[in-house]
């Protein structure tokens, strides 16, 4: 038993007094003479017994009645666990990721909700923080209003993150009983529950329990074959589960329905339905299924702008030369060709591709222009001479490793380096053991910034910067690389870096550039909108375009125009990614030491449970007055 006022214990002293008085309140007896002595000491003997023991009961009484009333100030209580004794502080963290979706009448996230607005105590307080949004040191109400606006987000915190930001708000609450809620459906991604750090507050999971309803989900959609009147646009799904019904699909050009069909049959939970379109613009492109499982990935927004050509200038003086414009092609390559002497410095200036093929000599208003080109956002690729005497001159101008020894042994291109960012996405496979093309001379370089390199390890493709260097002669006497597989990804993958043309759609969490073929005056910034969205994203203005760059900006999936003073002049696609739609969870149930609840009810009923005192404070005042009326009734008959 405690007491929330122990000091006034020291009251009980005050039970001497009734004894005192007891002790020395004696009554004197006169003596009378009658007759009848032997009867009057009958009476007397009697008399005096009867007196003590109406005495002894009344001291009795008012001992008890002290101690209960100095007892009933004290207000003992009895706590149901030590977490009573202590003072608390909740952390909660609920997951508002996708997966939270799932739904059989209200969704994971709704359930959530419903039962934290039913238990959290107005006289508590508590933080709470989502994947996206945090509200620390708010009253119970205000946290109530809150989280009735919580909305759903393409954003997953893993454990350890959350760990941390636990850690974070505990960090100066050193004597309280920490208590950390973690609410999710615990998707593989959210992480292993054993790897957090338990030792400084308690973890608590409530495990919210998804619907089995199997979920279906647009995957990817992407250009197959085209021709001038049409294409075909190829879309896959996913499914997680048996799928009973077949799956409708349409496409939608705004409001406009521009095919629909259905899938019955998922191969190894994948399947791809193909649509010919009409080969023409699509601005607000939405592709849509009717599935019972996840509402988030049912739409695929996407748009098929009209691309602008690469503009791409040659300048060789080689008659070999004629395989680079076999490579840069039409309709995505817009390709000149020009000796060193007579060039088209218009052209020059207004390329995005630059290619020097085995010029002899670079003259200095050459460089100059190419300076100026490149610093306007041209690539830039240069294939030196046999005998590359003055390219270290302009190899300084461009920040290059300088070419030096020339080694006149047979080197083969053994290596490609997979990880460099120009190489992302372009081999399906890391192939090890192909026909290695070879060079007969070539030149040392000191750089790190390889692309292919020899089997010496040595580069023989550097890129940085835009500017790709080649370190050995590419015509048919010195090396066969042009009869290489290599060769067309690699020159056919520069050339599209060189201009970032409008993709089908982007993720909305990775890291984006796209390039806006346009001209704006200096004082221009181009602006994202969609309805009453209307964002400057962080953007570089070129001569001849605009790169943007979507990694700065938090945008939601859908379709947007990108316009300038008020015009529309491209537009973007955003979608989220899909990884949330795989529906794989973590056994935390098989994790030790972590206290694990199916719903909030449960939760917040065990901890009410540990943390109730029984107040006894009452009992002792109606104790109180029993004992005065027991000794009012001592005094009033007992004789």
């Amino acid at each position: 038993m405690h007491f929330e006022h122990p000091e006034l214990l020291y009251a009980l002293i005050l039970l001497i007094i009734p004894l005192i008085v007891h002790l020395f309140r004696l009554r004197k007896f006169q003596k009378e003479d009658f007759t009848n002595v032997k009867f009057l000491k009958k009476v007397i003997q009697e008399t005096r017994k009867s007196s003590q023991l109406k005495k002894f009961l009344i001291l009795i009484t008012r001992l008890l009645l002290i101690t209960c009333l100095v007892l009933a100030f004290a207000q003992p209580y009895i706590p149901a666990s030590n977490k009573a004794l202590k003072d608390s502080s909740t952390l909660i963290y609920l997951d508002n990721s996708f997966s939270m979706q799932a739904s059989d009448q209200n969704t994971l996230l709704q359930n959530a909700v419903n039962g934290l607005l039913e238990h959290l105590k107005p006289e508590n307080s508590y933080g709470f923080f989502t994947n996206d949004q945090n509200y620390f040191n708010l009253s119970t109400s205000e946290l109530k209003k809150n989280l009735q606006e919580i909305e759903f987000t393409d954003k997953q915190l893993d454990l350890r993150q959350i760990n941390l930001k636990a850690e974070n708000y505990f960090r100066d609450k050193k004597n309280t009983e920490n208590e950390l809620l973690i609410i999710s459906d615990f998707q593989t991604r959210l992480g292993v529950a054993s790897e957090i750090n338990k030792a400084d507050f308690n973890h608590n999971f409530i495990h919210t329990q998804p619907p089995t309803t199997p979920n279906v989900n647009l995957d990817s959609a992407y250009i197959g074959d085209s021709n001038p009147e049409s294409f075909s646009l190829n879309i896959q799904l996913k499914s997680h589960g048996t799928i009973k019904n077949p799956v409708s699909i349409s496409v939608f050009n705004n409001e406009q329905l521009l095919g629909r069909s259905a899938i019955e049959n998922f191969k190894d939970g994948m399947a791809t339905i193909n649509f010919r379109l009409q080969n023409e613009k699509i601005s607000n492109g939405r592709i849509e299924i009717e599935d019972a499982g996840l509402r988030y990935d049912n739409k695929l927004f996407f748009n098929i702008a009209e691309n602008q050509p690469i503009k791409t200038v040659i300048i060789s003086d080689d008659i070999n030369s004629q395989f680079l414009k076999k490579i840069y092609t039409e309709p995505e390559f817009e390709t000149s060709i020009f000796t060193s002497d007579q060039i088209d410095f218009n052209k020059l200036n207004s390329a995005n591709l630059i290619i020097l093929n085995e010029i002899d000599q670079i003259s200095p208003s050459l460089t100059i222009n190419l300076k100026n080109t490149w610093d306007n956002g041209a690539s830039l690729i240069i294939i030196p001479p046999e005998e590359a005497n003055d390219y270290n001159q302009i190899l300084n101008e461009f920040d290059l490793p300088l070419l030096s020894q020339k080694i006149e042994t047979e080197r083969l291109i053994t290596n490609i380096v997979y990880d460099h960012p120009l190489l992302e996405g372009v081999f399906e496979e890391r192939t090890e053991n192909f026909d290695y093309p070879l060079v007969l001379s070539s030149f040392n370089s000191a750089s790190t910034n390889a692309i292919l390199r020899y089997q010496d390890n040595h580069p023989f493709l550097i890129g940085s910067n835009q500017v790709y260097l080649f370190t050995a002669a590419l015509n048919n006497k010195n090396s066969n690389f042009i009869n290489s597989p290599l060769i067309v990804p690699v020159l056919y993958q520069i050339g599209l870096e060189a201009l970032k043309n409008n993709r089908l759609y982007y993720q909305t969490d990775q890291k984006t550039t796209v390039d806006i073929a346009v001209e704006i005056g200096k004082d221009n910034v181009l602006h994202i909108t969609k309805k009453d969205i209307d964002i400057i994203p962080q953007q570089q203005n070129f001569s001849n375009r605009v790169e943007i760059k979507l990694n700065s900006i938090s945008l939601e999936a859908g379709n947007y125009a990108v316009t300038n003073s008020s015009s529309p002049i491209a537009n973007i696609s955003l979608n989220y990614d899909r990884s949330e739609s795989n529906l794989t969870y973590t056994e935390i149930s098989e994790e030790n030491n972590l206290k694990i609840y199916n719903s909030v009810a449960e939760y917040f009923s065990e901890i009410n449970a540990a943390v109730q005192i029984t107040a006894l404070w009452k009992w002792f005042v109606i104790f109180a007055l029993i004992f005065i009326a027991i000794e009012m009734l001592l005094i009033k008959f007992f004789k």
